[in-house]
């Protein structure tokens, strides 16, 4: 994983991070409520003190960043969408 040992370490201690698979969403959707929608699998963090998770996430990563801003920080993540940045071709030297 990409993140430093004190993250995982931050985020052990107030989350579990776990993999809903196949044989799970079976389970969950054919018994699922009409009004529900089907779960789908990937990663996904529970707090330990069960008072709120997450899931959908495509990567263990993903999910323990998402963690450790909601449980640890206890704020959102930095938003992806900046202002436009500007492309400069560079003359190429020969």
């Amino acid at each position: 994983m990409w993140l430093p040992n004190s993250i995982i370490a931050d985020v052990a201690r107030v989350a579990r991070v776990h993999y809903v698979d196949r044989a799970a969403c079976v389970r969950w959707n054919q018994y699922r409520e009409a009004d529900e929608l089907r779960l789908l699998s990937g990663w996904c963090w529970t707090a330990k003190n069960r008072s709120t998770f997450r899931q959908g996430f495509k990567s263990m990563t993903v999910a323990y960043r998402d963690a450790w801003y909601t449980l640890v920080k206890r704020e959102a993540a930095p938003p992806i969408a900046r202002s436009r940045l500007r492309v400069v071709q560079h003359d190429r030297v020969a």
